[in-house]
């Protein structure tokens, strides 16, 4: 479990030591930035992190989402818009990431999938897994979203949450779909101030998850170019 997709997929860094932590009086865990501003080290809401909620409305592929790439470890896949995302070379230690990719109008903005063979049973699990790990590793963290979602006619669970890594700001979508050995994710990252301009893009790209046969072989055309940011190892 040390591999969990989304901790990869959320975790951004600059290969620095964390921020500065500290206690209020009343016993908050806080982080001091480096602009002399400080926040709570979480701030979800409790029943936030606690319930997951279930939004009916139905989620499709936008029609421009026209190539399939398929998962090399489950029966899961997506399908992205080739004119506006293109592959780039994950890092190699990412062993657990398939593909990441860059968007070609912004470079801002990144986008992994990725895939696990692990008995997770529910997605319910796989929240609880996820969102302590994320908060061991960010500086701050607060989870605004989770929702059991209908994409491309399968469930999936699809978090929104916000987290604070070396004094940046970061915005996180993402989509999780469980298969029969495993799981698959496709998650979508940008700096805070640049997520209201490209969330539309964002939400689009994570709703070309799709349920897909395993792929057998698959030859894709990687455009070099710097990956998107990842958490380096925490030191012991």
């Amino acid at each position: 479990m040390r591999k969990i997709i989304l901790s990869a997929c959320i975790l951004l860094s600059l290969s620095a030591q964390s921020q500065v932590k500290a206690l209020t009086e009343d016993g908050k865990e806080v982080v001091l930035l480096d602009n002399k501003t400080w926040k709570f080290v979480n701030e979800s809401d409790e029943k936030t992190l606690e319930t997951i909620i279930t939004n009916e409305e139905p989620f499709e592929k936008t029609k421009e989402s026209t190539f399939l790439v398929k998962s090399k470890n489950v029966d899961g896949g997506f399908y992205y818009n080739p004119k506006k995302w293109k592959i780039v070379k994950a890092p190699e230690s990412a062993t657990f990431v398939e593909y990441a990719f860059n968007n070609i109008s912004n470079s801002t903005v990144y986008a992994l999938f990725g895939s696990e063979i692990m008995p997770v049973q529910t997605l319910k699990n796989l929240k609880d897994i996820l969102i302590p790990i994320i908060q061991r590793n960010s500086d701050y963290f607060k989870l605004k979203k989770s929702e059991y979602r209908t994409v491309n006619g399968i469930k999936v669970l699809h978090v929104e949450y916000g987290a604070n890594v070396k004094g940046l700001d970061f915005e996180y979508i993402a989509n999780l779909y469980l298969t029969n050995g495993g799981y698959c994710s496709v998650s979508t990252h940008t700096y805070a101030n640049q997520f209201d301009a490209n969330k539309n893009e964002m939400e689009n790209f994570v709703n070309g998850i799709v349920k897909a046969e395993k792929a057998k072989a698959t030859t894709v055309e990687i455009t070099e170019g710097s990956p998107p940011p990842m958490a380096p190892k925490k030191s012991k």
